[in-house]
């Protein structure tokens, strides 16, 4: 028997081992497996059932579950006498095999004076075998959160991934409905759910980044700052505490402070700064009120694209932007302009030499490295005037896919800012299709996606942050 705690929920019990993969998410594409999810059940010795509430919990696995993109759902019609109330703890596993199904799930529930019992018995049925048998308890009128803890079991168990369900999402908002409103930074679950404001300056706050432990964010403000007796307008780079809410300011130098990103050890931010009045990257120590920033841009060496030998960036041509970090911290992804128009460069952080990444369309910016290393997804603008798709392409300039379609049926839709989830098979975009900005998740195959920022608020620059689970 293992115990364990999830955020708030306790498995009672747990009936097997950790298992091998079972399902492959390594490659580009996840072939999905076929699961026969049951009807929810009442557990034996439960009091009355509540048909509302059951209806919000299998609403809530089913969506999870198609949120993971791991499984294809064999037709409940066609299992139906084996998915009776006495049979929960008895499977049969070559009639489910006959089914095509590769996995059975079985959950039963039970309400009790406000807290919420469910149990979830997990099936292989090739191996013919019990993968898991977990029961989670949890008040009531907070089953979401309880459903999570099991789509995240399920996950876990199947592909070895965690963090989809136990991570939140970062994104700057704004009234629709309010003339000139205030731009505060939000939180949200993955799923859209406990939307929270973090900030109520009344200014313009956006494009927040998340410290690699969960703890602390930074972001981009608007201030007013005085200066002698000079009132003037100032964008300031923030950092928030999230357990204490206390914030300080990493640098207000003149003109832009902007695009914070953390190093994967936490020991510095990257982020573009213009107190020269060129934008450049600069590395920041987010630990220190008095380290001076130090410049990456200058550093660059920048490979020619034919022939040997090195470019260096002049001050005239320098205006690199959106810093973003591999996931072992050896190299970083950013957009320059210095060709002419934005595209995507890579450098090596030990001997500061970049390479071209993207060649193609007028503008490409805001890329970000995937958790697993293997991917880059970045905004791109195929033709001037045009709208911005997602893109995904390989760290070596290969397999370069558009995720997202703006154009289908005579639209110009935009998509921008994507952040990848800590699965690395899912991202956040900003995504205008209703006429304003709102934030929605997606899988990388482009297969599902959902909205997930606050109704009726505009919002930008979406982050999603770390696993924050047991």
């Amino acid at each position: 028997m293992r115990f364990k705690i999830l955020i708030g929920f306790i498995c009672l019990f747990c009936l097997g081992a950790q298992a091998s993969i079972y399902i492959s998410v390594s490659g580009a594409n996840v072939k999905r497996a076929k699961l026969a999810l049951g009807q929810l059940h009442l557990l034996a010795g439960a009091g009355a059932s509540n048909p509302a509430l059951s209806k919000k919990i299998s609403d809530q696995i089913q969506s999870d579950l198609e949120f993971e993109n791991l499984f294809d759902f064999v037709s409940p019609s066609l299992f139906t006498a084996l998915d009776q109330p006495q049979d929960f703890y008895n499977i049969q596993y070559d009639k489910f095999m006959a089914l095509g199904a590769s996995f059975v799930l079985k959950v039963a529930y039970r309400s009790d004076g406000g807290q919420l019992t469910l149990e979830a018995l997990l099936y292989d049925v090739a191996g013919q075998k019990k993968i898991f048998g977990t029961r989670y308890q949890y008040p009531e009128s907070h089953y979401p959160r309880l459903v999570h803890a099991l789509a995240e079991d399920v996950l876990r168990e199947l592909t070895g991934e965690k963090g989809l369900f136990f991570s939140r999402v970062l994104m700057a908002c704004k009234d629709r409905n309010r003339r000139r409103p205030a731009q505060e930074i939000y939180i949200v679950d993955a799923d859209g759910r406990n939307p929270i404001a973090l900030t109520s300056d009344g200014t313009l706050s956006l494009s927040p980044a998340w410290a690699p432990n969960a703890k602390r964010i930074a972001y981009t403000q608007f201030q007013w700052r005085i200066n002698g007796r000079t009132r003037a307008k100032a964008i300031a780079l923030l950092i928030h505490n999230l357990e204490t809410g206390a914030r300080r300011t990493l640098s207000a130098l003149p003109g832009i402070n902007s695009g914070a990103a953390w190093s994967p050890d936490g020991n510095q931010i990257a982020a573009t700064l213009s107190f020269t009045h060129y934008p450049k990257i600069y590395l920041l120590n987010p630990n220190s009120t008095s380290a001076a920033p130090q410049s990456l841009s200058d550093q660059i060496l920048y490979r020619k694209i034919s022939g040997d030998g090195y470019d260096v960036g002049s001050e005239e041509t320098m205006f690199d932007v959106e810093p973003n970090w591999s996931p072992d911290g050896k190299k970083m992804v950013f957009s320059s302009k210095r060709t002419g128009h934005p595209n995507i460069y890579i450098v090596d952080m030990t001997n500061k030499i970049a390479s071209q990444l993207t060649f193609a369309g007028t503008y490409n910016a805001s890329p970000a490295w995937s958790p697993k290393g293997d991917k880059i997804l970045f905004a791109a603008q195929r033709a001037r005037e045009g709208h911005f798709d997602i893109y995904q392409i390989d760290p070596d300039g290969n397999n370069l896919t558009r995720v997202t379609n703006g154009d289908e049926q005579g639209a110009r839709v935009n998509s921008e800012n994507p952040s990848w989830a800590p699965t690395g098979r899912h991202f956040v975009f900003a995504n205008d299709a209703d006429g304003y900005y709102e934030i929605y998740a997606m899988t990388s195959d482009g297969h599902y996606r959902r909205k997930i920022s606050p109704p009726g608020k505009e919002c930008t620059t979406p982050a999603w942050g770390p696993y924050e689970g047991p």
